[in-house]
């Protein structure tokens, strides 16, 4: 009994070393079910959509707590009975502090200086994936989105 015990308490002890660490960077793997590039067509008025396409995304959670999101991206307003256009590359970036609770990753993006501040962005970990959802806004019509990031050592 005593040797079980003390064999219990060792595991136990050495899960949290067993555990990996949320630290490091994660690399959008999916958008929407579709590996990158993929393509959005969110619509907009009277035929008009707009034609997203997501080229690369990475996520970067730092050990203090705070992290960076970097899209590179192309975006156009198409008009109906047109055709898109090629377009120059985009990028943006968010920044912002973080928190794990349970296995919910809870981004909060820092507002930016003469912009509309960005919502919060819950996400799930499930080992060494980040699953976020969240809704683009475009006018009164939302469009749901999902992305899948992976750990991937080589962007820390």
């Amino acid at each position: 009994m005593q040797r079980t015990l003390l064999t219990a308490l060792a595991l136990y002890g050495a899960l949290p070393s067993l555990v990996l660490p949320v630290e490091g960077s994660y690399v959008v793997r999916t958008m929407n079910g579709n590996t990158l590039p993929a393509k959005l067509r969110i619509p907009t008025t009277e035929g008009d959509f707009r034609l997203f396409e997501l080229e690369q995304g990475v996520l970067t959670l730092k050990p203090d707590g705070r992290f960076s999101l970097h899209f590179r991206y192309y975006h156009q307003l198409v008009q109906r009975g047109t055709r898109p256009m090629p377009t120059p590359v985009r990028s943006d970036s968010e920044t912002g502090t973080y928190r794990i609770t349970k296995g919910k990753l809870l981004l909060r993006p820092v507002k930016k200086e003469r912009a509309h501040p960005r919502p919060n962005i819950e996400a799930t970990l499930v080992g060494q994936a980040i699953s976020a959802s969240y809704t683009l806004a475009n006018g009164t019509i939302g469009h749901k989105v999902t992305l899948v990031f992976r750990r991937d050592a080589r962007f820390w």
